[in-house]
């Protein structure tokens, strides 16, 4: 965070120096290597001594790093973070990048959907990313079917009203016939209550169902709990090896922590945001799926391709939010 001196001097920056901190921060995304002041000096057409002096400024106000002396300089995180803010709203994602998302898209829905945008999106990003889902509790069940496995066990499929497919195995000795099942089936369809609701309102209607009935509502209420959806759907963890950052552990570290324990709430909060973390870049986004929301996060070093990314996260959200209304429209 900026202190007022330096909040005052990120307000009055003039022109000229502000386009110095966006090439010197474009040149180090691009190259990973400190940026000299020929180089920038070069590409505005004044000398040397000029952007040296700028550099100095930049340096003091926390813009700029210089690694080692006589070395060039760096980006600090308040460069990314002013540079990145330049591209919210993001450019409209290329033609050709929106028809692969709606071909690999096309005809997915729930966990496939989820994962199916986790892979297309580190596919045209090159970086990390998790598709977060959050607790179903106030979801809706549309349907759920029952079929025997064997003369103990019964499969029960649960489909939730935005698509998503939950399955659990009840032991049940014996198994209730074909017949009891079906009509435990045509009741549960009447089953309006949100899914934390769900175990309480089972064994009330089993205390006025025949008795083989209210047997499976009843190992279907205590099995309910076991009810352990995959909450993560993640996709692109190699592409971040290959980033240059990749050989230092404490970015390793922190990257493993967000894949494997992403803050999912935060992910919803707001439709496009950006969370610079040391050594790390975050750009999330709220997937809408019709009445439930996911999170979609792509992780890079801060070196990050904003303008790239930004347009790839609106571009998914987008296309998520078009395949859950035809999916609604078809429902």
């Amino acid at each position: 965070m900026l202190d007022n001196d330096k909040m005052l001097y990120y307000t009055h920056m003039n022109e000229r120096t502000a386009r110095i901190l966006d090439l010197v921060t474009a040149h180090y995304i691009t190259s990973a290597k400190p940026v000299a002041s020929a180089s920038i000096a070069k590409a505005l057409g004044v000398s040397s001594a000029t952007v040296r002096s700028e550099f100095a400024a930049l340096e003091e106000a926390g813009y700029l790093i210089q690694p080692h002396t006589s070395a060039g300089r760096i980006p600090t995180a308040e460069s990314y973070r002013r540079y990145a803010r330049k591209f919210i709203p993001p450019k409209r994602l290329p033609k050709l990048q929106r028809d692969l998302l709606k071909m690999r898209l096309k005809g997915a829905h729930g966990d496939t959907l989820l994962q199916q945008v986790a892979n297309v999106t580190a596919e045209l990003s090159g970086y990390a990313v998790v598709v977060s889902l959050p607790a179903d509790d106030d979801l809706h069940t549309l349907e759920i079917h029952l079929s025997a496995l064997s003369s103990t066990r019964i499969l029960a499929v649960i489909v939730l009203e935005n698509g998503l497919i939950r399955q659990l195995v009840l032991d049940l000795e014996p198994t209730p016939n074909d017949d009891a099942l079906r009509e435990a089936e045509s009741s549960l369809r009447s089953l309006a209550v949100p899914v934390q609701e769900v175990p309480a309102a089972l064994v009330d209607i089993a205390q006025r169902a025949e008795e083989e009935v209210a047997r499976t509502f009843c190992a279907l209420a205590d099995a309910w709990g076991n009810m352990n959806p995959p909450r993560l759907f993640s996709q692109g963890l190699k592409n971040l090896l290959l980033e240059p950052e990749s050989t230092d552990p404490e970015f390793v570290r922190m990257v493993v922590e967000r894949v494997e324990q992403p803050n999912t709430d935060a992910d919803i909060d707001e439709a496009l945001r950006i969370v610079l973390e040391e050594t790390l870049a975050l750009v999330s986004a709220r997937l809408e799926l019709g009445s439930s929301k996911a999170g979609l996060m792509l992780l890079g070093p801060l070196r990050m391709r904003y303008p790239e990314t930004l347009a790839i996260a609106q571009g998914v959200t987008e296309m998520v939010a078009k395949s859950a209304e035809q999916q609604a429209n078809l429902n």
